[in-house]
């Protein structure tokens, strides 16, 4: 069977109207909250341009890492819910459905229109996102960018490669590195991720 993505936005979408009197959402095995993008991209970018650009490459693999340390243990609860179970584990026939499950997952929760375009196991993983919300966001604050500004979905694409790959959860983290060659923030049509196992 195939991953059906408009099953899981529609559960997603259903289970988000559930949330307690913080706005605090629990769902898929972890606990979510709605705020502002451009809150989120003000303290990214922020963060990077007090850091410098004598530091720059520094502030961004910081925001990469964090990211992505926090894409494993997210999508790692996701998987382990009872949703997961419920909903998207049916649809898995191979152990690379699962990206595609959190693929599913991550479009739900408003992080773009991920579609992964390569997926070649234990080795590289493309996902193409249209509509990011971190280049939107940087071209409308900042203008035209030098380089990939969608750190967090390139944290994210690390992770899913990571939880399916990697050593067992907790000690694969960062098995896999992730570059942007294209990104809209730097005038690209779309945001392209491209994670490959790291060589350290």
């Amino acid at each position: 069977m195939s991953i059906d993505g408009a099953k899981i936005i529609h559960a997603v979408m259903e289970g988000s109207r559930i949330r307690d009197s913080k706005g605090i959402i629990p769902l898929f095995g972890v606990y979510l909250s709605i705020f502002s993008v451009r809150y989120y991209n003000r303290l990214c970018f922020e963060f990077e341009k007090k850091i410098g650009l004598s530091r720059g490459i520094e502030a961004e693999n910081l925001l990469i890492r964090a990211a992505q340390e926090c894409g494993y243990a997210t999508f790692q609860g996701i998987r382990n819910s009872w949703e997961w179970d419920e909903i998207v584990k049916p649809m898995i026939d191979s152990k690379e459905d699962q990206i595609l499950g959190f693929a599913a997952v991550a479009v739900a929760f408003g992080w773009g229109d991920l579609q992964v375009q390569t997926l070649v196991p234990d080795h590289e993983l493309v996902i193409r996102v249209n509509d990011s919300y971190e280049a939107k966001g940087y071209l409308d604050e900042y203008g035209l960018a030098q380089s990939g500004k969608c750190y967090m979905l390139r944290g994210v694409t690390g992770a899913f490669m990571d939880l399916i790959y990697g050593e067992d959860y907790p000690a694969g983290c960062f098995t896999f590195l992730v570059k942007e060659p294209a990104c809209r923030a730097k005038g690209d049509s779309f945001c392209e991720f491209v994670a490959r196992k790291s060589s350290c």
